[in-house]
């Protein structure tokens, strides 16, 4: 299925909106999984998949960046170091941190 993934950074993006949508009940483990193994398989996608990730964790809607958190978990704990570099350098704490620091409005 992300075979295609393998092809384009844009396809790599296109996935993560897909893992991440707003339209989503609950995370697609399926599709999180195969972007881990996309990543494992082609491991230069990773800087592709964490800078979607980071943008995904920059969305408005909560719900959004919670799955993009719950993505996020699933590549540190099944992809290997390539990923956690990638979301070093690409600071994905600091969008994190803003999140938790950003003021709820009533």
């Amino acid at each position: 299925m992300i075979s295609s993934l393998s092809s384009s950074s844009s396809s790599a993006t296109v996935a993560v909106e897909k893992a991440t949508s707003e339209l989503l009940i609950s995370p697609d483990w399926t599709m999180n999984i195969d972007i881990c193994d996309s990543i494992n398989s082609h491991q230069w996608q990773a800087k592709d998949v964490v800078k979607a990730v980071k943008k995904r964790l920059q969305h408005k809607n909560g719900k959004v960046q919670l799955l993009a958190l719950t993505l996020l978990e699933t590549m540190v704990k099944n992809c290997g170091d390539f990923v956690h570099f990638q979301i070093a350098e690409r600071n994905v704490l600091g969008e994190m941190v803003k999140i938790v620091r950003k003021k709820v409005t009533p």
